[in-house]
């Protein structure tokens, strides 16, 4: 009784929600061209039904928009799963049902099904008619969910680019949050399911470089790392009880962006020469740093920063800058009649020859985590200290590089040994005192000196909302540190 009760409302419910919603409202949204969200039958279908009947497997992912980012692999290593990924992008409540049907079929014990499901795509595919939506998801959808509560459901939002936000006008935009909140409450009525909405994150809608091919699908390093905060940690997980935070938050970043917009410098006319340590090494892709300067100022970038690296000298590390100007000096350069131009991994390439190079130095946490000398007062050149490390590799890489710009960027805060205050050796001191040792030495070698200590966005009461580990940035982290480069270059840097 109480089930038949909830298929009587839900229909009432969407019926009120879309009349108050206006007629004009989804006249709008049926009516806007939307390039960027195709929906064709890209003729992997067949393929995938064979898959899902003769593989063994434990769970499967499912997807309306490309599902190609998403592999296996990641599911095996991240949440430990046998997960079949299929090919094809779904196109209706109907195509879905085929697929959730195979499954069921095949012999294999189901535990989870991932779903990647674009509710204005099942809105506009339902005509966009409250009955007829209602009457697709509860016989293409919520039906399994339903009659399978072994199986858990978990439903993976879209995150558009934030262009695509941007383009709504605000009764669509009213319209398509209606929607997302029916749906969302309708698939939370199931113990079995738990959905996510990513789609919040500025650090993801910002930066045009985390998506391939459309405003919806997010690249390679994107994908993989959506999956372990959702899949996974459960992180941006949806419900009744939390949307309105949600959608409150995403209707305020519209709003800001519309009336203040994000003013990134256009640096297309530079290429940056990252080194450093894990801050920079152990990030790839565009949720990096050097991966938002890209994506965001245009500029070419180039990362040889390495984990675990400091700015002193220890003898045979391979991290240490020393040894990587030595390695760098040796596979990155190349002869011309000009003289020594920097040509990546030995390849000269042609568009950098009329942009200006800006080499990023950061070091400093590692050396004061190991309590590094901080400076030889009878050898200020000694790079076996932290001083004298980053002079002789800056004075290096001036005599291949003389008219490069040359920043040194300090470390930020950290939330380790006492938020940076204890000293971890006799020679050497707290994580400022080597901050104030980079800033001398900066003006000591002519080089610009960028303060991600005392002058920026993360402090000591702050730093857990940047830094993941209370050491390495998150991705808030790295689109701020991101952000202070680029507005440092544009204001402090000749030419600029």
């Amino acid at each position: 009784m109480k089930n038949q009760n909830k298929k009587i409302f839900i229909p009432i419910l969407l019926c009120l929600l879309f009349v108050l919603g206006g007629a004009a409202a989804f006249f709008l949204l049926r009516n806007r061209p939307n390039p960027d969200n195709p929906q064709t039958d890209d003729g992997q279908m067949e393929a995938d039904l064979e898959r899902l009947s003769g593989e063994t497997y434990e769970g499967v992912l499912l997807s309306m928009h490309d599902p190609e980012k998403f592999t296996e692999e990641d599911f095996s290593h991240f949440c430990g799963q046998n997960i079949l990924v299929t090919s094809h992008t779904i196109l209706d409540t109907e195509e879905l049902s085929l697929y959730l049907d195979c499954i069921l079929d095949s012999g294999n014990q189901v535990s989870h099904i991932y779903l990647c499901p674009d509710p204005e795509l099942l809105w506009q595919g339902a005509g966009e008619k409250a009955d007829k939506w209602s009457s697709s998801l509860s016989e293409g959808l919520y039906s399994y969910m339903e009659s399978h509560p072994e199986i858990s459901f978990d439903v993976l939002l879209p995150y558009p680019q934030m262009n695509y936000w941007m383009h709504l006008q605000e009764k669509e935009l009213d319209t398509l949050l209606t929607v997302y909140h029916t749906f969302v409450n309708e698939i939370s009525a199931f113990p079995n399911t738990r959905a996510y909405f990513p789609g919040i994150a500025y650090w993801l809608m910002v930066n045009p470089d985390n998506y391939e091919d459309s405003l919806f699908d997010g690249n390679r390093s994107v994908t993989q790392k959506l999956l372990q905060y959702t899949f996974c940690d459960r992180i941006f997980q949806i419900s009744p009880a939390n949307e309105e935070e949600f959608w409150q938050s995403l209707r305020e970043t519209i709003a800001r962006e519309k009336e203040t917009p994000a003013d990134y410098p256009d640096l297309s006319d530079y290429f940056f020469v990252f080194f450093g340590d894990s801050v920079l090494g152990n990030f790839t892709g565009s949720l990096s740093i050097p991966g938002y300067v890209t994506g965001l100022s245009g500029a070419a970038t180039y990362n040889f920063a390495v984990g675990g690296g400091s700015a002193t000298y220890h003898g045979e590390n391979d991290c240490d800058f020393p040894n990587v100007i030595q390695r760098f000096l040796k596979e990155n350069l190349s002869d011309t009649a000009g003289g020594k131009v920097f040509a990546p991994g030995g390849n000269t390439i042609d568009d950098l020859d009329n942009k200006k190079m800006c080499i990023v130095i950061n070091f400093g946490l590692n050396d004061y985590f190991t309590g590094s000398l901080i400076e030889n007062p009878a050898d200020p050149d000694d790079t076996a200290s932290y001083k004298g490390g980053l002079r002789a590799c800056i004075a290096r890489l001036r005599e291949n590089f003389p008219h490069a710009a040359y920043i040194v960027m300090s470390p930020t805060h950290t939330g380790f040994f006492s938020n940076g205050r204890d000293i971890q050796s006799p020679q050497g001191g707290p994580l400022s005192a080597y901050v104030d040792a980079a800033e001398a030495a900066a003006l000591e070698t002519g080089a610009y000196f960028l303060d991600n200590y005392n002058d920026f966005v993360i402090t000591d009461e702050n730093l857990w909302d940047y830094l993941g580990d209370g050491c390495h940035p998150n991705e808030n982290g790295h689109l701020a540190i991101a952000a202070h480069i680029m507005n440092f270059v544009r204001k402090e840097v000749p030419g600029q």
